[in-house]
């Protein structure tokens, strides 16, 4: 019970409360409506429906502050038969199930299923898009009363009894105008960012299948031909009674699909008469063995970001010939649709599971045009990717100082005057 009662008051200690502002608990600020299934065996009830009806899947899917669509719709009778309440654009829905606390304001007249919750504000008490963030920067405190994780489940009650701080509801807008500014500019790099991807894509695409239509002086070699395919270090061997060293190494995560995550980065124990074999050098491609399936033969260029690194067993290191073939240019093709298609149709499969080997890798053929060609596409596309590096940056950036905004003015570190935003809507 006195963890409950600490989880309750566990934002208003985070955020305190500023002169002027009040505590009150989410069941003092809202309505709290339940939801539910209509019967499945009525197909009345579904057909036809124009009743978005929400699920914890679609909060997960959801990508924007607001919900106008699930990925299904019931009908009027269906509402009127089930547990199901229509709830008016402005509500908040919440999951309370599987992922607790996905949450996202209703921007048209909606219903939920069983699993969500729906928070309808008492608007002279709160606004929907300040309680939006405040409930998202207060989330821990929901995660704590379901246990202590973001799975598993939270009730009604002990929605409604977190306490918050809240300020007049003035500058309730006032904070949320200032949220939604840096949302609105959130969704536009995102956007940008999607728009780079597709245009990245199309371009290597051109460059490398020219619909299928590719110059004559351009050769068909496998990899075997123009390159060495090398295993990596096998991690937990005993190298008791052997000189052995400690150095990093790559794994399967940090081999992403086009770019490296190097955010974490293990290290091993290796003999030292084996460094050299195992050793990356600047210009290797890797690719990974497999797994799931979007590990399958992905891949990217390494530029020897750290020294001496190594890299594990379930990573080929692939190294180029390069008097026939430039290691920049190769990287692009394991990251075309080329590969993915090759390595698609020859790995070895089990239930939601593929992996290749050396063998299919030496194997591949691709499109090799000559040396300057090569040059030429990848500076190209190395400006395309530059462009979707700093498109990404921004976005992150943005991302960042959303987080410290919400800090500032959600703990009252900075103060919002609404008469800002009074003289704008007069002027």
């Amino acid at each position: 019970m006195t963890s409950r009662l600490d989880a309750s008051y566990a934002v208003v200690r985070k955020t305190g409360v500023p002169t002027g502002w009040r505590e009150k608990q989410v069941a003092d600020l809202v309505r709290v409506v339940g939801g539910g299934t209509p019967d499945r065996g009525d197909s009345a009830y579904w057909r036809d429906g124009g009743t978005p009806w929400i699920t914890p899947t679609d909060l997960t899917a959801n990508k924007s502050k607001y919900i106008r669509e699930g990925a299904e719709h019931i009908s009027e009778t269906g509402l009127v038969n089930s547990n199901a309440t229509l709830v008016p654009p402005g509500s908040i829905i919440f999951s309370t199930r599987g992922t607790v606390g996905n949450l996202a304001i209703a921007g048209v007249p909606l219903t939920t299923n069983q699993s969500c919750e729906t928070l309808v504000p008492n608007h002279s008490e709160a606004s929907s898009e300040f309680l939006y963030y405040l409930l998202n920067f207060g989330m821990f405190a929901f995660h704590r009363l379901a246990g202590g994780t973001t799975f598993g489940a939270i009730t009604r009650r002990e929605i409604g009894r977190v306490w918050l701080a809240m300020p007049s509801p003035d500058e309730q807008a006032a904070i949320a105008r200032v949220l939604d500014a840096v949302d609105a500019a959130i969704d536009r790099a995102r956007e940008a960012v999607i728009k780079a991807e597709m245009l990245d894509h199309s371009l290597l695409h051109d460059f490398l299948d020219r619909g299928k239509k590719r110059p004559v002086h351009w050769q068909h070699k496998r990899v075997g031909d123009v390159a060495e395919v090398g295993s990596g270090v096998t991690l937990g061997k005993d190298v008791t009674g052997f000189k052995h060293i400690d150095l990093p190494y790559l794994r399967v995560a940090n081999v992403q699909d086009g770019h490296l995550d190097l955010s974490t980065v293990k290290t091993v124990k290796v003999r030292v008469d084996e460094v050299e074999r195992y050793r990356l050098e600047p210009g290797d491609v890797l690719m990974t063995e497999g797994g799931d399936l979007d590990k399958l033969g992905r891949g990217t260029l390494w530029e020897g970001q750290i020294p001496d690194c190594l890299h594990q067993n379930h990573i080929f290191r692939v190294r180029t010939d390069r008097s026939q073939l430039d290691p920049r240019f190769f990287a692009l093709v394991v990251e075309s649709d080329i590969a993915k298609r090759y390595f698609n149709r020859v790995a070895k499969r089990t239930t939601n599971l593929a992996s290749t080997n050396k063998t299919q890798v030496r194997a591949f053929a691709f499109p090799l045009p000559s040396l300057t060609e090569q040059a030429q596409i990848a500076e190209v596309m190395g400006a395309s990717k530059a462009a979707l590096r700093a498109l990404k940056s921004k976005c992150a950036a943005l991302e960042q100082l959303k987080k410290s905004l919400m800090h500032d003015l959600l703990t009252g570190t900075v103060r919002v005057d609404p008469a800002l935003f009074a003289k704008e809507a007069t002027a």
